[in-house]
């Protein structure tokens, strides 16, 4: 099944790079574009090398500490982004929901980092638990209910597809619904599916 890892780590590198892209351009605006919303970007560009890096048939660049740390932080930062929105109704640069999903998303990825057993220090957890197919997860519970989580997720993205308008003066690449919605979705479902991967017992 290398063909559908391979593919799978070039859509979430493709998600990386649509978001820095997104960053490039929010340069051109940086008196609107700012705070949580480049922060949701840079963390989407993290999101997506982690889960290329998690796929791949050769590893990442970072050693597993590196990338637990990374979202645990990225975690605690959008929970504390949330806890400071409630009640509001902000607009999150073109990614659908809050900081809670944001949180939920950053993590699902530090659960998938935690719970599998590691064989050895190499930076993928694919690799060390063969591509993670009945590793005995910690937590099953816990991961079947992220599972189900980002399939509702998934299917919320396609059908409100359009995106609350930003504000005026972004680069069309920070407005439209098509590519955000797209990002979104490929990022649900690959979390979902790579969960799904790690859970079930073959």
């Amino acid at each position: 099944m290398d063909w559908l890892r391979w593919v799978s780590t070039a859509a979430f590198l493709a998600v990386a790079g649509y978001c820095v892209v997104r960053l490039v351009a929010a340069a051109r605006a940086p008196s609107v574009y700012q705070g949580c919303h480049r922060a949701v970007d840079l963390a989407h560009v993290l999101m997506g090398v982690g889960m290329a890096a998690m796929v791949s048939p050769v590893g990442g660049p970072l050693p597993m500490p590196a990338w637990q740390t990374v979202f645990l932080l990225m975690t605690a930062w959008f929970l504390r982004e949330w806890w400071r929105e409630r009640g509001t109704t902000p607009w999150h640069g073109g990614w659908h929901g809050n900081g809670l999903h944001h949180a939920v998303a950053a993590a699902a990825m530090l659960y998938m980092l935690m719970a599998m057993p590691h064989t050895g220090h190499r930076s993928s957890p694919w690799l060390d638990g063969g591509m993670g197919w009945g590793t005995g997860m910690a937590l099953p519970v816990l991961g079947w209910a992220l599972v189900a989580y980002f399939l509702v997720t998934a299917v919320l993205m396609v059908v409100r597809w359009r995106m609350p308008a930003g504000p005026a003066g972004l680069p069309p690449v920070l407005t439209t619904s098509k590519g955000t919605v797209a990002c979104q979705t490929t990022m649900s479902i690959g979390t979902g599916g790579m969960l799904t991967a790690m859970l079930v017992v073959v």
